[in-house]
């Protein structure tokens, strides 16, 4: 009986072949456009993560500070949950750095060597584990005991650029996640149509079979299967057009990002969720 059903349903789809390619035509534009808002979602958040890694307070110290004083800030940041790192930088390894930056600018180079001591500060470098997390250390560092020892703190401009980049990235997830769902929508309505308009040509079939007494089972399955074909095949060109696609957009999406973000890994990874839940 199973080889039965599924010997209808190819014919059915056959029969209907016109209407089987261009619902499986829209059924792939439908689900490209699907997998490139999800890959738009992924692009996105790596892009804000790259920005969010170079996001830092350096807490400079005055002169006359001993480096006990600076430890003990250090050891009561380290301390904090919110806290991923806390880099002490010496006055030696800060004019090394700074050397470094302005090495193609021998006036400013010329112009340090001339000084009779090193004038860069003792500073600390506070790395977050989240960019929410920064006005609970801002908290800590904004003590009397540290306000008394502390030069300045470099943070006002990363503090609107995280409200940027925190707003801009739920924005794009939302839009996605709404996008997702209208196209989702589409395609579930274009399936629907598909099963109605194949049930009206085949109605007279449909009569005859329930007059010599099949079941409802009988008669509806050639119409699901029907539906699991259409859904494999534009799955299936889906897979086949998206992959080489992803191959292509690779090299250029890591021109955007310090590190290399592998997106065919990603996919591959989340191939039976994407791509599963999809079908």
């Amino acid at each position: 009986m199973f080889f039965r059903i599924i010997k209808f349903a190819f014919q059915n789809f056959y029969r209907n072949f016109w209407l089987a390619l261009v619902t499986i035509t829209i059924l792939v534009v439908t689900l490209f456009s699907i997998t490139t808002l999800i890959t738009l979602n992924v692009v996105t958040d790596q892009v804000v993560k790259s920005i969010e890694d170079k996001i830092d307070i350096s807490v400079y110290f005055k002169s006359d500070v001993s480096e006990a004083e600076i430890l003990k800030a250090k050891v009561e940041l380290d301390n904090l949950n919110e806290t991923e790192k806390v880099s002490l930088i010496s006055k030696e390894e800060a004019l090394i750095i700074f050397k470094k930056e302005h090495k193609n600018d021998p006036t400013i180079l010329s112009s340090v060597e001339e000084l009779d001591e090193n004038p860069l500060p003792n500073f600390l470098i506070v790395k977050a584990k989240d960019p929410k997390s920064y006005p609970k250390v801002l908290e800590v560092l904004n003590k009397e005991e540290y306000n008394k020892i502390i030069e300045r703190k470099d943070f006002d401009d990363h503090e609107a650029i995280i409200g940027k980049i925190t707003s801009t990235k739920d924005k794009v997830r939302k839009l996605g996640f709404m996008v997702i769902g209208v196209f989702s929508f589409i395609a579930s309505l274009i399936v629907f149509n598909t099963v109605r308009i194949a049930i009206y040509t085949h109605r007279d079939e449909i009569k005859i079979m329930k007059l010599v007494g099949a079941t409802n089972w009988f008669i509806r399955a050639p119409f699901l299967f029907e539906e699991i074909f259409y859904a494999l095949i534009s799955s299936l060109i889906l897979i086949s057009l998206f992959y080489p696609l992803l191959d292509f957009i690779q090299p250029h999406f890591n021109f955007f990002l310090e590190y290399d973000f592998d997106l065919m890994s990603y996919f591959k990874q989340n191939f039976f969720f994407i791509f599963g839940l999809q079908f």
